[in-house]
């Protein structure tokens, strides 16, 4: 009987181990990126801005068009010139008449068809512009993808770590109730011996008390930020998931920003500002294209019926020619026309600069952050150290009757309270790591 319930119970466990799915970092990282709409939604502008660069490109090559019409006129138009006398030089009568005239000049059934050619020769530069329009919009979709792609990495991060972190808090809070557990039974006993009160037990049974709920509401903040991580990865919601890593920080050194103006340049940001830049330059370059001469060169073959002499038969022919424009006088629309694109372009200019100033900022503050992440760890874990001797010595004392049940509460709330800044202190140095890859342009799945 007990070793069918042992097989039961142990198959039981395996199942739900074996339901959880174990992930890493980059095992997460990886799940966002598959699933996450922004960047997919990123990934077809890129697509569509290649082919409009391909479509910019082909305009510059000869075009050839097939176009055939046909008419069915039910009452053709006709020549109808009336008989009149022929005049003579002084006017007298010359008896002589001239009989008249009838003629159609369109037929029932008219129809043309042919092939038609044309090839722009000068146009002031206008389609080498949008080239380089299109050109700039390829690559800054490009930035794009790659910048919502580190953003998307960054939130992942964040999310896992401080899914790591509450679960490691939550181990903290049940060796919390362990202790606590341990320290009412002492006080029991103690109680019980005559060492101490009944008020006593009541503390720390209450703190107990207090310590399970709050282990309770950690729960509940894990399967919450479990939810959170799920729903970035394209899981169900309600998935089981468990995280194979714990805060465990290497030895690191101080980071130090070199070259920062560099590192600001090459910010996916700013260079998606850059683009913006060229666009609005290229457009003042299409601006003044414009008012500029426009030559085209075209061409047909094609055959109609009827003829130009108004014959009822199929005439093959053929034209060619150059088409010229130039705009003369259009009362200053050229000036407001380039003064508005050249406004749009210095604004342009003026929101990169501003952008540049605060990236560095936001690269030096990343790396004040990572490195005070650093001196926080070295702190938390000295506290932590002298909060556990702490707590050692004064459940020695309580075990001895030395101290109330006051010195061992308070020294478990600073040994819990230890705990947490410990913990936090290593997932936040994670973050900021993440954060300062980021901000340096060099954070990769």
């Amino acid at each position: 009987m007990y070793k069918y319930i042992f097989i039961t119970v142990f198959a039981t466990l395996l199942s739900v181990v074996q339901a959880q799915e174990f992930l890493t970092l980059e095992q997460c990282r990886s799940k966002a990126i598959n699933h996450n709409q922004d960047l997919k939604s990123a990934q077809a502008d890129l697509a569509i801005n290649i082919a409009t660069l391909k479509m910019s490109k082909r305009a510059m090559l000869p075009q050839f068009d097939l176009s055939a019409t046909y008419t069915y006129m039910n009452d053709p138009q006709v020549m109808d010139v009336p008989s009149w006398e022929l005049p003579t030089v002084d006017g007298a009568p010359s008896g002589v008449k001239f009989t008249g005239l009838y003629k159609e000049l369109t037929f029932n059934n008219m129809y043309d068809g042919g092939i038609d050619f044309s090839l722009p020769l000068y146009l002031g530069g206008k389609l080498r512009n949008y080239i380089k329009m299109s050109s700039i919009g390829v690559d800054i979709s490009e930035k794009n993808v790659d910048n919502t792609r580190e953003n998307l990495i960054l939130e992942i991060d964040q999310k896992y770590w401080n899914l790591v972190s509450l679960k490691e808090n939550l181990l903290v809070i049940q060796k919390s109730v362990k202790l606590l557990e341990d320290v009412v039974q002492e006080t029991s006993n103690m109680y019980h011996a005559g060492i101490l009160t009944k008020n006593e037990v009541l503390k720390t049974q209450v703190e107990l008390n207090n310590t399970k709920l709050a282990m309770i509401q950690m729960k509940d903040n894990i399967q919450l930020a479990k939810m959170a991580l799920n729903q970035s990865m394209g899981n169900g919601i309600l998935d089981e998931i468990a995280i194979a890593d714990s805060v465990i920080i290497p030895d690191q050194k101080p980071v130090s920003v070199d070259e920062i103006e560099t590192i600001a340049s090459n910010r996916k940001e700013l260079k998606i500002m850059e683009g913006q830049v060229g666009i609005s330059t290229a457009d003042i370059n299409i601006a003044r294209s414009d008012y500029m001469p426009q030559l085209v060169s075209f061409a047909n073959y094609g055959f109609q019926n009827p003829t130009h002499k108004a014959e009822d038969k199929t005439e093959f022919t053929w034209v060619a020619g150059l088409s010229f424009s130039m705009p003369v006088f259009h009362w200053g629309e050229k000036n407001l026309a380039l003064e508005k694109k050249k406004l749009v372009n210095q604004k342009a200019r003026l929101n990169y600069d501003k952008a540049k100033e605060g990236i560095i900022l936001q690269i030096q503050q990343s790396a004040f952050n990572l490195n005070e992440s650093l001196v926080k760890i070295s702190f938390t874990k000295a506290s932590l150290n002298q909060a556990e001797e702490n707590l050692k010595l004064e459940m020695n004392r309580l075990t001895q009757g030395i101290v109330t049940t006051t010195n061992v509460l308070d020294a478990q709330v600073q040994w819990q309270k230890a705990n947490s800044d410990f913990i936090s202190a290593k997932v936040n140095y994670k973050i900021n790591k993440s954060n300062y890859l980021k901000t340096i342009g060099q954070l990769e799945i």
